[in-house]
């Protein structure tokens, strides 16, 4: 996934606070939703809504 360039900042810090280094949001959500729903919740609903918001800022430009 392309992330569009107003995105980069956020994602990257996350990827920081986390200490996960997939440059893909999406492979990242699919990654930690197969290990443990438990262990990643608060990642996985963070990426679930950066994903939403990405789709959202795609049909407004």
């Amino acid at each position: 996934m392309q992330l569009p360039e107003r995105f980069h900042e956020e994602y990257e810090t996350f990827l920081l606070e986390t200490g996960f280094d997939d440059p893909d949001p999406q492979t990242l959500l699919m990654e930690l939703a197969s290990l443990s729903m438990e262990v990643y919740l608060k990642e996985i609903a963070w990426l679930s809504d950066f994903l939403g918001r990405l789709e959202k800022g795609r049909e407004v430009a």
